[in-house]
């Protein structure tokens, strides 16, 4: 039971590497698809972890490198792949500006000592879906348009703003439940 969450891990990784085929062969719809797959195992995998009491470095590390391609790379790679391929160098490098952001996101966040309420930066699974939702519908709108949603999700990435946790939402919503105001 103790590897659970290392194969949860291992299935957001391979979701991704299908994610990337996916748009390399043109489909998109299956490759986004294929990136909430991976924000499902995502979601699951740290819950385990916990449940289990078996977090550690490996399974963190694993975890980075799981998001960097599933929700870094292949959301950016089906914009790029969609609606962006005829923009050359500046759709490039806005394309490679999305994972760098992200890996420096995953790279702060593994960093802290400290627990805290929340994330500091906007967490890379979220951008990530958000990305690929757009990179869906990215054809129906401007290459400017493209280039303004990669600029602000990067950036959201590495802020200092303050977003809250899938575990303190739930937490809050189940102490509702149980406890009603």
């Amino acid at each position: 039971m103790k590897s659970l969450p290392s194969i949860l891990t291992l299935g957001n990784l391979s979701s991704g590497m299908l994610a990337v085929i996916m748009a390399i062969h043109g489909e998109f719809a299956l490759a986004v698809m294929m990136i909430w797959v991976a924000m499902f195992f995502d979601l699951f995998d740290g819950y385990a972890a916990r449940k289990l009491h078996c977090e550690g470095e490996f399974g963190k590390a694993l975890d980075s490198l799981a998001d960097v391609v599933s929700f870094g790379t292949a959301p950016v790679l089906i914009l790029y792949l969609n609606s962006m391929n005829e923009v050359s160098m500046l759709g490039m490098a806005l394309t490679a500006l999305f994972p760098v952001c992200g890996a420096l996101r995953l790279a702060r966040y593994n960093c802290q000592k400290t627990a805290s309420s929340g994330f500091v930066g906007m967490p890379i699974t979220f951008a990530g879906g958000l990305m690929s939702f757009f990179a869906l519908w990215s054809p129906y709108f401007t290459h400017g348009v493209a280039f303004l949603v990669i600029i602000v999700l990067s950036g959201l990435m590495v802020s200092q703003i303050r977003f809250p946790s899938l575990k303190q939402v739930l937490a809050s919503h189940e102490k509702d439940i149980v406890e009603p105001k």
